[in-house]
């Protein structure tokens, strides 16, 4: 649905003709968060837990300067009701900062938006410095700067165009922050101010992943399994089918995970295939079905090595060969561990679980 920023009034037409030649990136799809420190549990099992310090060779999620979902809904919307002169210094000004920011300059651009927000106080391009003020500094992972920047933006200006995405970056600077409950209220506020807005779906998308952060897994199932049926052709679909199987997997529907652990893998290009794979296991795991589950393990290790689910599945191939008391098997892939994760925290449980099993 927001793979291109959208134009949903006639300011936002008229910034689309001015900016013609502005060079525009995509919309903002493409950068889901890390998970935060929730994790998965399972009576068999510790933990194991997303880390975007544990970057798969898949893509685990990352968010970055170099990713910040595009430049604006639109780049330069005016809502303060003046024209726009072209050869005005602050219009002037205005566009020299959007160069910079279309250019990936993010400093360079923030330095001439606050200029033009401390120096032309009537300009009607002032709300838009504002945001784009947030939005540097959210590129720039000043999360903690970024909110001051679109809580000004939207006290100043209530009834712009830009309120919707200033609460939803507001809201992905907490959640970046682990303030999954102040960010949860400004994906809320985002929607409310504009439902049909640029980033509707990833405001929507990431209420859904506050809850699931928070713990509220209930919540977190109820908001994503409505997500594509609501966003249709959203780039977060992927991303929502797999926090529902984590938040059916937690509540302990392993078979309603199944199902969205599956759909995951409809995606070709999701950064989440590693992830479903080793859940879609693990759900099997847990349901008892051992062949399927030890399928799915090694579909982890052979599609996606350097995965951050590689030990964590070698290991579960270790409980399932001693489950099914073939020691052979189990040694063989303990001494897999030993040399890809020497005294890695599933390479010790993998040993003990042999060991504790007769192997």
């Amino acid at each position: 649905m927001h793979h291109s920023p959208s134009i949903s009034s006639p300011s936002r037409a008229l910034a689309a003709l001015i900016l013609a030649g502005a060079s525009l990136l995509s919309g903002g799809c493409l950068n889901p968060d890390p998970v935060g420190s929730t994790s998965d549990t399972d009576a068999a099992s510790a933990s194991a837990t997303d880390s975007a310090a544990s970057a798969s060779a898949s893509g685990t999620a990352t968010d970055s300067a170099g990713e910040t979902e595009g430049t604006t809904g639109g780049g330069g919307e005016q809502t303060t009701g003046g024209a726009i002169d072209p050869n005005a210094d602050d219009e002037l000004l205005f566009q020299q900062a959007l160069a910079l920011y279309n250019a990936a300059d993010y400093a360079g651009a923030d330095a001439l938006f606050v200029q033009l927000w401390d120096t032309y106080p009537n300009s009607p391009r002032r709300d838009n410095a504002g945001y784009l003020h947030g939005r540097c500094l959210y590129a720039l992972l000043d999360f903690a700067g970024a909110g001051p920047a679109f809580d000004a933006i939207i006290a100043a200006y209530p009834a712009s165009v830009f309120v919707d995405e200033s609460h939803y970056f507001w809201g992905r600077a907490l959640f970046r922050l682990g303030n999954f409950g102040g960010a949860s209220g400004h994906f809320d506020a985002s929607l409310s101010a504009d439902p049909m807005g640029t980033y509707a779906d990833n405001a929507y998308y990431y209420g859904g992943r506050t809850d699931f952060e928070l713990g509220d897994f209930a919540a977190a199932q109820t908001t994503l399994a409505s997500f594509e049926s609501k966003y249709p052709g959203s780039s977060y679909a992927d991303n929502a089918a797999y926090y529902l199987g984590r938040a059916r997997f937690s509540l302990s529907d392993k078979a309603g995970a199944k199902i969205a652990f599956s759909h995951v893998l409809d995606f070709a290009d999701s950064i989440y295939l590693d992830n479903a794979t080793y859940y879609l296991g693990r759900s099997e795991y847990s349901l008892g079905a051992l062949p399927a589950a030890l399928t799915w393990f090694k579909d982890v290790v052979a599609k996606y090595p350097g995965s951050v689910y590689e030990d964590n599945a070698l290991y579960y191939e270790v409980r399932i060969y001693v489950d099914q008391v073939d020691c052979p098997s189990a040694n063989a892939v303990v001494g897999d561990l030993q040399a890809k994760f020497p005294g890695g925290t599933y390479t010790v449980k993998a040993q003990d679980y042999a060991i504790a099993g007769g192997c």
